[in-house]
């Protein structure tokens, strides 16, 4: 590798935790936006501002603590988000299920079979995140690169004879055997990674060629999205780009701007399309919407979720699954949720989410590497954002996006891409002051487990 290549040169945006950042050559605005952001992430957690790496591992507690309180376990960030993480597939898996078992019997086909197959990306998604979360952090910015290069090629073959158009979408390939795939899905990873390096170099105040190269392929990336008319993958990917943007210190102004920007762009777009246009119109009406037409799901949607109640009518016991929500097993899955396991198992849902955010703010402020930081904060406003836009769509606070919720709704790439951006979490969560430490020294991933949910009480 030539020592041009953008790896070899962004050795500082690359190194793991315990490299600190280089802020000497930053220019003083960018320096005093960090400070700040990283000001605020402590003061989330005001138990932790005064502990010392030896005090991240629990071994001690730290001079400024109330004598007897016990300090912040080391492994916090990473059980908490592998276990946030499973119990979100795990339901997802049963929903999944769920909706299959009469929408699959419906058309003459084998509902096991078919689950059987979404289950075997589910295993495929979660070795990978397993493998991703042991590499070193060091590894991922060099990754970006090339990982984009390959999925933006995939993106541009839904151009091409095998592209799929779904519901006047075409941002699908049919690959043999398989079925279809949405390379967009992978462009979310590697978009965040390469924010990584971009924004590393920014707060350096770098603006070489290999530089401007980074922006002109995440604008290529996102454009190749738009041109397939996909635009609530669209969303998501500029919010990936704005969670990053935004701890690398962009001003204000810059973001007020691009937010007036990126409003009327989606303004424009939508008014293009009579369908959008026609979802629009039923969000501002609702109760005028046609009940037959562009109002029919969202009308369901909303009756799903006021079926279930409290608790719920019970697992498998949905009515609006039965051909009434035709985007139940996707986009409209956290209704059918909301019916089968009510209110109680909505908010488990959202806390669920809310903890891997946490973790996610945890990771930014444990790590001093502007690369990682730049890169959880991006992945985190992809996951969770994106969870927040579907819920918030079924609920009808925005319009209808196309916008599935992350880990839960049907799609063998979305899920395997979810996971393995995950794993990239998980394998910052280890590099943490004292968490590497912490996970080999204790005798079993069980007790490891039960030790950071149910800490033992100091009995004396």
């Amino acid at each position: 590798m030539s020592a041009s290549s953008p790896a070899a040169r962004d050795t500082a945006g690359a190194q793991g935790s315990t490299a600190p950042r280089d802020t000497a050559s930053a220019p003083p605005r960018r320096r005093g936006v960090l400070a700040a952001v990283g000001s605020r992430l402590r003061r989330i957690w005001p138990a932790a501002l005064s502990a010392s790496p030896q005090d991240t591992g629990g071994q001690q507690d730290s001079p400024g603590r109330k004598p007897g309180r016990r300090a912040e376990p080391a492994t916090l960030t990473y059980y908490v988000l592998l276990l946030s993480t499973l119990v979100l597939l795990t339901l997802g898996l049963i929903m999944v299920f769920s909706v299959q078992s009469v929408v699959v019997a419906a058309t003459g086909g084998n509902a096991f079979t078919d689950f059987a197959k979404y289950l075997g990306f589910a295993v495929v998604g979660v070795l990978g995140m397993l493998i991703v979360s042991r590499m070193p952090p060091r590894w991922f910015p060099r990754a970006a690169w090339p990982l984009l290069a390959l999925t933006l090629g995939l993106q541009l073959l839904v151009f091409s004879p095998i592209g799929v158009n779904v519901y006047g979408n075409r941002n699908w390939i049919l690959i043999p055997g398989i079925g279809t795939a949405q390379p967009s899905e992978f462009i979310k990873l590697a978009l965040a990674l390469l924010l990584g390096n971009l924004i590393s170099w920014y707060t350096r105040g770098r603006k070489d060629r290999w530089a401007r190269a980074g922006w002109v392929l995440v604008t290529l990336a996102i454009g190749s999205v738009l041109a397939g008319q996909d635009l609530g993958t669209v969303i998501i990917l500029v919010l990936i780009v704005a969670g990053a943007l935004w701890v690398g210190g962009l001003r204000t102004g810059w973001f007020a701007v691009l937010g007036v920007a990126g409003i009327l762009g989606f303004l424009g777009a939508s008014m293009l399309s009579s369908n959008r246009r026609g979802r629009i119109i039923a969000w501002l009406n609702p109760e005028g919407a046609d009940p037959t037409g562009v109002g029919y799901q969202p009308m369901h949607g909303r009756w799903a979720l006021g079926t279930g109640g409290w608790f719920g009518v019970g697992p498998g016991s949905s009515r609006q699954k039965w051909g009434y929500l035709t985007q139940a097993d996707s986009d409209y899955i956290f209704a059918v949720l909301g019916e089968e396991f009510g209110l109680v198992g909505s908010l488990t849902v959202i806390i669920l989410f809310a903890a891997i955010g946490a973790c996610c703010l945890r990771i930014m402020r444990r790590h001093t590497d502007t690369g990682i930081i730049a890169i959880t904060s991006a992945i985190g406003a992809w996951i969770v954002g994106q969870a927040l836009i579907n819920m918030m769509v079924v609920t009808g606070i925005l319009p209808v996006l196309g916008v599935p919720l992350p880990l839960i709704s049907r799609g063998g790439t979305a899920l395997i891409s979810v996971l393995l951006a995950i794993g990239v979490l998980l394998a910052y969560a280890r590099h943490e002051p004292g968490a590497q430490e912490a996970l080999t020294s204790s005798p079993g991933a069980l007790r490891r487990t039960l030790a950071v949910i149910v800490p033992r009480r100091n009995r004396a």
